[in-house]
């Protein structure tokens, strides 16, 4: 698990500490969260039909343009030595920002990655704060105690449409709860959407096909591939070189991982979990994780695992399926990214063809793959912003732009390439607003009906229907009836870059349907961080890690599972199991 190793309790107890010392008494600093959103939401906004609107208890309309316009600043990070620090400033989504609907963004100041998180301490240190900042959980928990963050909960209900909602705040994340004090909302997670962590199967297909294979929807018939990928010569090269599922060195990670393999058997390594008693519990402490090691190392022992995967990162494993020496792995839709190795097969060997599968369930209880809230950071209004609504209607705005429709104040594809061009100098880029799930669920809908009217509402849509579109009117370009045909040089990009798009589009649509079914685990740690995870977390995970390697390749028994947990719990593991829960009896 990765875990900025930090303390809560004590970050706050420094931060007033620091307060104190040096802010100067500012009557801002002092001002607590729940009388600045007091005083925020008597305020008149001036010219401001929107907010006129919230204060008359109107519904609001938050695309209406502000006239005159209104004025938000930031603070942004650019890397040195480009030309970013003035597109930063100057770029043509802040132009349309101001000219389309009357928020004008400045920045108060712009530094590089490497001093961000300095250069934000001084700023809380001086209470010279900007009017929106982008800030890691603890930050947000000093800004909340000092009365430096603003209660934005009737502003975001105001103001955030559906689909913000839909995307930032989306059912099972946690994100939106680490920004949540007294019922009271403080921040906004920059979240990555829950369901774009889910893992799946990526299974050789041609060599399942060719060996007269079960298709893997249980647990036996996936041990039965396995065990033929390695014993059946499934290459034909007359060599005993392949392998039947690759792992890495660190076990876990968004490929070649151990996860979804222990999913299979209801176990969740690596994550935080609701028992059926509704208790938080660390998921490799569970019995259902010693049955897991226990299958893993007889994969071991019998060939089915690369016996060099202890010294392998996962782009190093990866590199196994580009050789054509490896018939399976798990992970997220960008597994298959790794050392590009997937896509790239597919020009190698025109034979080759991979298919991504749900994870099969080792008995009748169907599998559930954990999906993560990975939120790290969060967006802050501070309790001096003259214009709040202007912070949520920017979000409303980047998310009709990346996942809704547009088209009614860019119509034109050019138009809005010239501003979605820029996104990459948004001030604030939450990974949402690219909603690449809804977008995947319209393409597929439009191929399966044939109607390209069912993705026209938004230009990042059309662009992978289309694409998609190509692919299934040109059959010398597929794999799935193993024999597609030599293609030409300048298609080849073309032809990895959609496959590999249709490949997370699979992924997506099984997460959707899944998370309808009540079919998936949500971790319940997300961005916490607890006392004794500062003490204790990286001795625990380095002692996790040590011991599970060692089970798998059979330098240690099965009962230094035992032993392990027995550990777990009396180096701290049972104190942050305490911690957790007690974050959530709050």
């Amino acid at each position: 698990m990765k875990k900025k190793i930090v303390s809560i309790i004590l970050a706050t107890a420094m931060s007033a500490a620091l307060l104190t010392g040096c802010s100067g008494g500012s009557e801002t600093g002092q001002t607590s969260a729940s009388e600045a959103s007091q005083a925020e939401s008597a305020q008149p906004e001036g010219g401001d039909s929107a907010q006129a609107a919230e204060n008359t208890g109107e519904p609001v309309d938050p695309f209406a343009k502000s006239d005159p316009p209104v004025e938000i600043s930031v603070v942004q990070s650019v890397t040195v030595g480009t030309d970013q620090e003035d597109r930063s400033q100057n770029n043509n989504f802040l132009t349309f920002m101001e000219d389309t609907y009357g928020i004008k963004i400045t920045h108060k100041w712009i530094t590089t990655p490497e001093q961000y998180d300095q250069k934000i301490a001084l700023s809380l240190a001086t209470d010279d704060l900007a009017d929106v900042m982008v800030v890691d959980m603890v930050t947000m928990e000093q800004m909340i105690e000092a009365g430096q963050a603003m209660d934005i909960t009737d502003v975001w209900n105001a103001y955030a449409d559906d689909l913000t909602k839909s995307l930032i705040a989306p059912e099972g994340g946690t994100g939106m709860e680490m920004a949540t004090r007294d019922g009271r909302i403080y921040g906004i997670p920059m979240t990555t959407p829950v369901l774009e962590s889910m893992h799946a199967l990526f299974l050789r297909e041609d060599w399942r096909v060719k060996l007269g294979l079960p298709e893997p929807t249980t647990f036996q018939e996936l041990e039965e591939i396995l065990y033929a990928f390695v014993e059946q010569d499934p290459d034909g090269n007359g060599k005993d070189d392949t392998y039947a599922i690759g792992l890495n060195k660190d076990l876990y990670g968004d490929g070649y991982e151990i996860t979804s393999i222990a999913n299979m058997m209801h176990a969740y390594p690596n994550a935080w979990v609701e028992n059926e008693e509704g208790k938080v519990v660390y998921g490799s402490v569970q019995p259902e994780m010693r049955t897991a090691l226990e299958k893993l190392a007889q994969w071991y022992q019998d060939g089915l695992i690369d016996p060099e995967f202890t010294v392998k990162n996962q782009d190093k494993e990866a590199e196994m399926v580009l050789k054509e020496q490896m018939g399976a792995f798990c992970g997220a839709q960008w597994a298959q990214f790794m050392s590009n190795a997937v896509v790239d097969l597919y020009i190698n060997n025109p034979e080759s063809d991979w298919k991504v599968w749900q994870l099969p369930s080792v008995d009748e209880e169907p599998a559930k793959p954990i999906v993560y809230d990975n939120t790290k950071q969060f967006m802050v209004v501070t309790s001096g912003c003259e214009h709040p609504e202007a912070a949520i209607r920017m979000l409303d705005i980047m998310h009709k732009l990346g996942a809704g429709d547009c088209t009614d104040v860019l119509p034109t594809a050019d138009e809005f390439n010239k501003v979605w061009g820029d996104w990459g100098w948004m001030p604030v880029r939450p990974e949402s607003i690219h909603g690449n799930i809804p977008k995947w669920e319209a393409v597929f809908a439009a191929l399966e009906n044939d109607d390209p009217s069912l993705v026209e509402y938004n230009y990042n849509a059309s662009v992978l229907y289309e694409g998609q579109k190509e692919m299934e009117e040109h059959p010398e370009y597929r794999t799935s009836d193993g024999n597609r045909a030599e293609v030409e040089e300048s298609a080849k990009d073309f032809i990895k870059g959609q496959w590999g798009t249709r490949f997370s589009g699979y992924v997506f649509g099984m997460a959707t349907e899944l998370a309808k079914e009540d079919l998936l685990v949500y971790d319940k740690c997300g961005a916490i961080v607890t006392d004794t995870m500062v003490d204790s977390l990286a001795q625990l995970e380095k002692m996790e890690l040590e011991t599970f390697t060692r089970i798998i390749t059979g330098d240690a028994p099965i009962e230094e599972f035992d032993t392990f947990v027995e550990n777990w719990n009396s180096m701290g593991g049972a104190q942050i199991t305490e911690e957790i829960n007690a974050y959530y009896g709050k």
